[in-house]
């Protein structure tokens, strides 16, 4: 009869012997005791128990308290987003670019947009005069700074150069709520009509009037 049946068996009065198994059977099974089981069960118990404690105590350490930092926008892309926004007339998308109180400077203009609401307005009437046929081409864009970027660039009619349209940009940039957002900006286009060395000239007769008469300095 097998060791497994005289295990089994009903009849049995006392545990069978364990002399007549071989030698191995003892190297290869490890019987454990049950107070070793039940004192790791404890130990397991209590680590569970200071684990859950720890956690309760300590709200910044769960799940639930984390925060995520998210890198603001690079400064150029910002720029870039804004530009290709206006190309596909998309306002809607210029407007969390722009800051609350920004303020925009068009040279062509005699005084500067002051605040969202006024710049959005003035590219507003910019699309509406234009279509998605002229676009604004980015010749270089500097992106080492994260609070200024230096913009150059040219405007397309269909892929073809449009006439006058060269320019230069310069913005200021800072991170507000979590948005880095365009906080001023200045336009200088090039001029239709170029007067070559007559500027000179004029600024010239300008030095010699201010040098003669400085009280006109206050009238600028």
């Amino acid at each position: 009869m097998s060791f497994t049946l005289s295990l089994s068996a009903p009849s049995l009065a006392s545990p069978p012997s364990l002399h007549h198994l071989p030698p191995f059977f003892f190297l290869r099974n490890t019987v454990l005791k049950p107070t070793v089981v039940t004192r790791t069960r404890h130990q397991l118990f209590a680590s569970s128990s200071c684990l859950a404690a720890k956690a309760a105590t300590s709200p910044s350490e769960t799940a639930n308290d984390v925060v995520i930092e998210r890198t603001p926008t690079p400064a150029s892309e910002v720029v870039s987003s804004f530009y290709a926004a206006i190309n596909v007339h998309d306002l809607s998308s210029v407007t969390d670019l722009i800051a609350q109180d920004c303020v925009y400077e068009d040279l062509v203009f005699s005084s500067p947009f002051v605040g969202r609401t006024a710049i959005l307005e003035f590219f507003g009437k910019f699309i509406e005069a234009t279509s998605t046929d002229l676009q604004f081409v980015i010749d270089d864009i500097s992106k080492e700074d994260s609070s200024a970027v230096g913009v150059s660039w040219h405007l397309e009619w269909k892929g073809k150069n449009f006439p006058f349209s060269k320019g230069c940009s310069f913005y200021r940039l800072e991170v507000i709520d979590g948005k880095r957002q365009i906080v001023y900006g200045r336009d200088c286009v090039e001029p239709a009509i170029k007067p070559g060395d007559t500027v000179l000239a004029a600024i010239k007769g300008v030095t010699w009037l201010l040098q003669k008469f400085p009280q006109l300095a206050d009238q600028f």
